[in-house]
């Protein structure tokens, strides 16, 4: 692990970044493993690099993705009771935290001492913690810059006290449900017995919302879907052609999920590391999973972590929950 301590000269004093080493030879093995699944898979943190996390930005903004603004309403109208449910929190931990937006009413609010921003694109994570310490002075900020789906390696490095986890978004239902029940367990263990987990979901609701949601008319998300394959590129050194895939989005309404796909639009030869991959027109690599999730879900989900669901709230068309798991 490295301490990045001298990025800008004029770094705020309140910000300490640091970052984790990824080394290229396990992210090449497991491309490798999860394009041999059937239907081949890549994972979802291949989505963030600098250019990612813009694109998803813009994707939250779009009349399509109704989550971003749920959620939002969620917290436009329950704050102080959020706030007031937290308690005396100390640190807000944010996994996946992006250009930190979701989590500023949660620091005005609730006023923490410090603040963990976790996210696997380090240049943008750098830009979107400085801004935030100089927003929040008061503030201590640790910003580090990691792959918070594998094993806490960096976990030493959040400061004492006690830990809220803030994991908006529904960004849990990119995850499997054995590995959702795993990811909790985790979050559980990092913020121990006093501390909680503020966690959004979205929740199950007509297919065809659902589908405009992950398909949208401009396109934003297609091309935030392709990039994956540019982000695969870098941290791999393989030679996917972006443009030659199509996006792809279709709800499966038995298992509750979207299904986003990239599909070839001809035969492909790729290579990665040691090994050459063949793609037939047609084939498809699936590249997410977003489950959704009923108040039971939620419920079974806390338990797993050995907590409870001691509140949650509903935006007005009851489409999104945020709800706080604390120990049972």
């Amino acid at each position: 692990m490295t301490l990045k301590s001298n990025l800008v000269g004029n770094s705020p004093t309140n910000l300490r970044f640091i970052e984790t080493e990824r080394p290229v030879i396990d992210e090449t093995r497991e491309v490798l493993a999860s394009l041999a699944q059937n239907p081949p898979r890549l994972s979802p943190k291949y989505f963030y690099d600098s250019r990612g996390s813009e694109l998803f930005e813009h994707i939250t903004e779009l009349p399509e993705y109704y989550l971003t603004r749920s959620e939002a309403e969620i917290f436009d109208v329950y704050l102080d009771e959020i706030a007031e449910a937290l308690g005396s929190g100390d640190i807000i931990i944010e996994p996946g935290s992006g250009n930190c937006s979701k989590v500023q009413p949660l620091l005005e609010r609730a006023t923490p001492s410090a603040f963990v921003p976790i996210d696997i694109a380090g240049d943008f994570l750098w830009e979107a913690a400085a801004t935030t310490a100089l927003t929040h002075p008061n503030i201590a900020i640790t910003a580090i810059a990691a792959d918070f789906t594998q094993e806490w390696t960096f976990a030493d490095e959040i400061p004492q006290g006690r830990r809220i986890v803030f994991y908006p978004g529904s960004t849990l239902g990119n995850f499997d449900p054995g590995a959702q029940r795993g990811f909790i367990k985790q979050l559980a263990k990092v913020v121990g017995i006093e501390g909680g987990i503020l966690l959004g979901v979205d929740l199950h609701k007509e297919s065809t919302v659902l589908q405009r949601a992950y398909d949208d008319a401009a396109g934003v998300t297609a091309e935030f879907n392709r990039n994956m394959l540019s982000v695969v590129n870098a941290r791999t050194g393989s030679n996917f052609e972006p443009n030659s895939w199509q996006h792809q989005a279709r709800y499966n309404e038995k298992m509750r999920r979207i299904e986003m796909e990239l599909v070839a639009q001809s035969d492909q030869l790729v290579n990665i590391g040691n090994q050459t991959l063949s793609f037939a027109q047609g084939e498809v690599i699936r590249t997410e999973h977003s489950h959704k999730f009923t108040l039971e879900n939620i419920s079974d989900l806390a338990s797993a972590g050995g907590m409870t669901v001691t509140h949650h709230w509903l935006d007005r068309q009851s489409q999104f929950c945020l709800a706080l798991l604390q120990t049972a």
